[in-house]
């Protein structure tokens, strides 16, 4: 080998000027959220890799808030929520597979309340809350229990193809039982006991099925056990009108269309429906089977209205158990023309994960399918092998997939929450061992971040407070303290790869400085990863929360619910030493929540120094 000519196979590093002097960069806070679906060699600016109890906004990024035990209904799963909001009244109830209760204000978090509803043996509902010239009701169901009717006038009832009445009874000495034959002892009428409220000595009986005319202040004897008189000066009372047609047992699933309750037969491919501004009544049918392709049934049904609001405009989407949604227009099926009620179409969705995983957003409808959040919009325009390019969830479709695949085998849910600006997507923990996680995305922004340690097996918005149910029996509330009911919260970002506008070259960052907007005590911990390696240390010990008592989050009649959100202030802290080396750097941030009242913080931005290397060649 001649002197002078290289060596082969041996490469040369271009040498770094003597004078190098270190340069100022800064990472925006990640305002784009939580990206998994690209390319780490040139992701989208301003995103996460990880994004943890970390919200996006359009500023930064906040810690997100705790939760609190609110009630325990036994050791079953929490399948569903049912709330009420009409005339000043608002209550929630939590349903396990048996029993509806009410969780509205509970003596105890521990001890579970008094069933409103025994007797059941599904606990996943679909509800509505309706208005007529009659009043004010919720219609529950279920598919495989009678429909359930609640008004504050007569609480729950169950209804089916018989009336139902009231009687009321006191100087009660034996208790009634659920579906026995009572008897009035003076004028022999019967009838059939489908619910008991005992109230000691006095009461009321729901009955069915009457024969005869019960007379008052005569002696009621139960068939089984019961005896009280009967307090009836104007006799028995009807307090809800049959449903007929079909059995309100094979009802699985309720919404309101123009004014008017439709039903979805479960197992089948008819929808039922009810009469304008009625709760009961004979049931019209809907034969659906000769539309859709794939097989299966129907599953949910919804309003698609092409505004934000409820008008002449909107339409009634029915969606089966394959992902087939099919359109129609109009206000009366029952109509023989097509202004009355016409087909618009029959379009392709992918399976959807659960007849409550819907959501109105700007008058659109968001469906949770197995490739993603779908607007039925996008249903009309695309293939359905395209949907996941116009899903609202595209920026976390590797991981919504997982998901979807991972924890197909219970219902999922979504809730919008427009006070908080986020709507969460629920993801039950199906097997042992599964996390506890919850997908969340920024109402305005569309980006998104997950809230770990939320065991979200159902959700539901009430008062404009959000609440959760578990697979153990508990209802908690969210975004409320700081801590998880008692648990420390970890918020973790992790920024995606950013090779600081030095494509290939090698940098070494030597300090960092972050910049936070906040009221509340944090302790943050900064690191970086290099190299697409994400490599974080462990979590920082939590800053101390202090004693403030806000509304649900300190005792009840103490806590000072009209207490004033603390003011913020910008801190930048001091420089940190980092000394990482790399072609490509990862900021990562971490702080642990234990406070005691909702965190206040909002990380900003990260400013750093670095020096760059050479460029191998």
């Amino acid at each position: 080998m001649r002197l002078g000519e290289r060596f082969p196979g041996r490469r040369k590093a271009v040498p770094v000027p003597a004078a190098a002097k270190a340069q100022p960069y800064t990472f925006g806070a990640p305002v784009a959220g939580w990206v998994t679906n690209q390319s780490l060699v040139k992701s989208k600016p301003f995103s996460a890799q990880r994004l943890e109890n970390f919200i996006p906004t359009s500023t930064g990024i906040i810690m997100r808030g705790g939760s609190v035990k609110r009630a325990t209904i036994g050791s079953a799963p929490v399948e569903s929520f049912i709330t009420y909001n009409a005339g000043g009244t608002k209550k929630i109830w939590a349903c396990d597979e048996t029993t509806i209760r009410d969780v509205t204000s509970p003596a105890s978090p521990t001890v579970a309340p008094a069933a409103s509803v025994s007797g059941q043996t599904s606990g996943y509902y679909s509800y509505v809350n309706f208005t007529t010239s009659g009043g004010s009701f919720v219609v529950a169901v279920n598919g495989t229990d009678f429909l359930q009717l609640y008004s504050t006038t007569f609480d729950w009832s169950a209804v089916n193809g018989l009336a139902t009445y009231r009687l009321n009874f006191d100087t009660q000495t034996v208790n009634y039982v659920t579906g026995q034959t009572i008897t009035g002892g003076t004028s022999g009428a019967t009838a059939t006991v489908v619910k008991s409220i005992d109230n000691g000595t006095t009461g009321s009986l729901y009955i069915q099925s009457i024969t005869g005319t019960f007379q008052d202040n005569e002696t009621i004897t139960g068939g089984i056990a019961g005896s009280a008189q009967a307090d009836i000066p104007a006799g028995v009372v009807q307090i809800s009108a049959a449903i007929t047609g079909v059995a309100t047992s094979a009802l699985s699933h309720v919404w309101l269309y123009r004014n008017r309750l439709f039903f979805i037969e479960g197992g089948t491919m008819r929808a039922r429906y009810l009469g304008i501004d009625s709760v009961t009544g004979a049931l019209g049918s809907l034969n659906l089977s000769g539309i859709f392709q794939r097989g299966g049934s129907l599953l949910f049904g919804a309003t698609w209205s092409l505004d934000a609001g409820d008008g002449i405009d909107d339409k009634c989407v029915f969606v089966t158990t394959e992902g087939e949604a099919a359109i129609f227009e109009g206000s009366n099926p029952a109509g023989a023309t097509q202004a009355e009620w016409n087909l618009v179409g029959r379009y392709d969705l992918t399976d959807p994960m659960g007849k409550r995983a819907t959501m109105r957003a700007g008058g659109d409808l968001i469906v949770a399918t197995k490739e993603g959040l779908v607007p039925i919009s996008a249903a009309i325009n695309k293939d359905a092998a395209a949907l996941s390019l116009a899903a609202v969830s595209r920026n976390i479709e590797p991981d919504w997939k997982r998901e979807a695949s991972r924890r197909l085998s219970l219902p999922w849910e979504i809730i919008k929450w427009p006070d908080m600006n986020y709507a969460i997507v629920s993801l039950p923990v199906t097997a042992d061992g599964q996390e506890s996680w919850a997908f969340v995305v920024n109402l305005e922004t569309g980006a998104w971040c997950k809230f770990v340690g939320w065991a979200t097996r159902c959700l539901e918005l009430h008062d404009s407070r959000l609440y959760f149910g578990t697979n153990d029996g508990l209802v908690l509330e969210g975004e409320i303290s700081g801590n998880d009911n008692g648990l420390p919260i970890y918020h973790t970002y992790v920024g995606n790869p950013d090779h600081m506008k030095s494509l290939g070259g090698l940098k070494t960052v030597h300090q960092a400085r972050p910049t936070f907007l906040s009221a509340t005590p944090y302790n943050p911990k900064i690191s970086f990863s290099v190299n697409y390696s994400v490599d974080l240390p462990p979590a920082p010990t939590a800053a101390d929360g202090g004693t403030a008592d806000l509304w649900d989050s300190g005792l009840w009649d103490v806590a000072k619910w009209d207490q004033a959100q603390p003011t913020g202030s910008v801190g930048g802290g001091q420089w940190i030493s980092i000394g990482k080396t790399g072609h490509v750097m990862q900021p990562q941030l971490q702080i642990t929540s234990y406070l005691n009242q909702r965190p206040v913080t909002e990380f900003v931005q990260l400013d750093v120094t670095f020096e760059t290397g050479g460029v191998v060649v």
